[in-house]
């Protein structure tokens, strides 16, 4: 009896998937999102986020793979292993590889500009109100910077390639962000296109965070949405919807805002808190972070 028992119990166990109670995680080095190397290592947006999530899950083990951005999606959609990503944008294609959330994992401002705070003074800019970047550009003729094969939404890029006397820095390679921030710094551009906690992030990092100011344009959606993806495998779909209901808990707790809020410039926190606010049922945004883009 001892022995069958004992049998039963151990055929149980090899039957059983070890990774029933495991979520994988795919994170990538880009900051603020995820913060892996500098003063500010571990403190990324969407790496506070995963945490969260964690803490709601006791009986699950969570595991973190680091892959480049440029692999991110593939690897999310080989059906080989099961991963979940978050702050995935939503599109027809990926849906066929990916599972969604129902509930979005993160929510931010869309793309802004910065600018020298002495600039917006000699121009007389208004900051209370969103800005046109068509206006930026072609009236009052300043030079822009942004990362070559990066989308910020239809109506934006719509601007950029429609302004061909503009003068439009464009930056290939890996640091294309954090260099185009270098050459803000020294005034070589007059104006960076990005999202505020990245601008925010890499101007803190170089230590002149007070000499900017970070405009919203008139072309962008008030906000951002981006949502967990798992590989869309019937273990992922299932992970998917334990990991909606966890959302949907963390999501009422002070410290998700305060994650949401944490690479934001004080100025615009309210801004993001307003908005947040104002929309119960957020749609989807073509302006919103595209992983397979953005780096």
């Amino acid at each position: 009896m001892h022995y069958a028992f004992r049998y039963a119990f151990l055929s149980l166990l090899i039957s059983t998937p070890l990774h029933a109670k495991t979520i994988d995680w795919i994170v990538t080095d880009f900051a603020p999102y995820y913060i892996f190397n500098d003063q500010y290592a571990g403190t990324g947006r969407d790496e506070g986020v995963i945490a969260l999530l964690e803490q709601q899950l006791p009986s699950y083990t969570f595991n973190r793979t680091i892959f480049p951005s440029s692999r991110t999606i593939q690897e999310l959609s080989n059906p080989n292993h099961t991963y979940c990503m978050l702050s995935l944008y939503q599109s027809p294609h990926r849906k066929q590889h990916i599972s969604f959330s129902e509930q979005t994992s993160t929510v931010g401002l869309s793309p802004s500009i910065a600018i020298h705070q002495e600039l917006v003074q000699h121009l007389k800019l208004e900051t209370s109100t969103p800005v046109s970047l068509k206006n930026l550009l072609n009236q009052y003729q300043l030079a822009l910077g942004i990362s070559m094969s990066r989308s910020y939404g239809n109506a934006i890029d719509a601007v950029i390639n429609n302004s061909a006397d503009a003068s439009i820095i464009i930056r290939p390679g890996r640091d294309t962000l954090a260099s185009l921030t270098y050459m803000l710094k020294k005034k070589r551009i007059d104006i960076l296109l990005g999202y505020p906690s990245e601008h925010y992030y890499l101007a803190k990092s170089m230590g002149f965070e007070d000499q900017l100011m970070q405009l919203p344009l008139t072309e962008a959606p008030d906000l951002s949405y981006g949502y967990i993806g798992c590989t869309n495998t019937e273990q992922g779909i299932a992970q998917v919807e334990v990991l909606n209901a966890a959302l949907k808990e963390i999501k009422q707790q002070p410290a998700y805002h305060e994650v949401l809020l944490r690479w934001l410039p004080d100025n615009l926190k309210p801004l993001l808190e307003q908005r947040y606010k104002q929309t119960k049922t957020p749609q989807l945004s073509e302006a919103f972070i595209n992983i397979s883009i953005f780096i």
